[in-house]
């Protein structure tokens, strides 16, 4: 089983991210991480537009793939996003 099959398998128990946001691996390495995920209806405010904890948590499971996979246990003290437009 490769790195990545491992990595997908030990966090498909992080069921927010994966089961509640759809968010994938898709690929990861030392200290970084990138994830992706189909933006679908359920993702959108009553604008129309993406609720901004879509893409933090995103951002949030990318953070902990790569910072806690095969590693000491890591979390976040504060963490920030500003959003330059609206996501689409």
């Amino acid at each position: 089983m490769s790195d990545l099959d491992r990595a997908r398998e030990f966090f498909k128990n992080d069921h927010y991210a994966t089961d509640g946001l759809g968010a994938v691996i898709d690929d990861f390495g030392d200290d970084w991480a990138q994830c992706s995920m189909e933006i679908l209806p359920h993702h959108r405010n009553a604008l129309g537009g993406l609720m901004g904890g879509v893409p933090f948590t995103l951002a949030d499971f990318a953070f902990a793939v790569a910072t806690n996979f095969d590693k000491t246990p890591t979390l976040s003290l504060s963490s920030q996003i500003s959003f330059l437009s609206q996501p689409r």
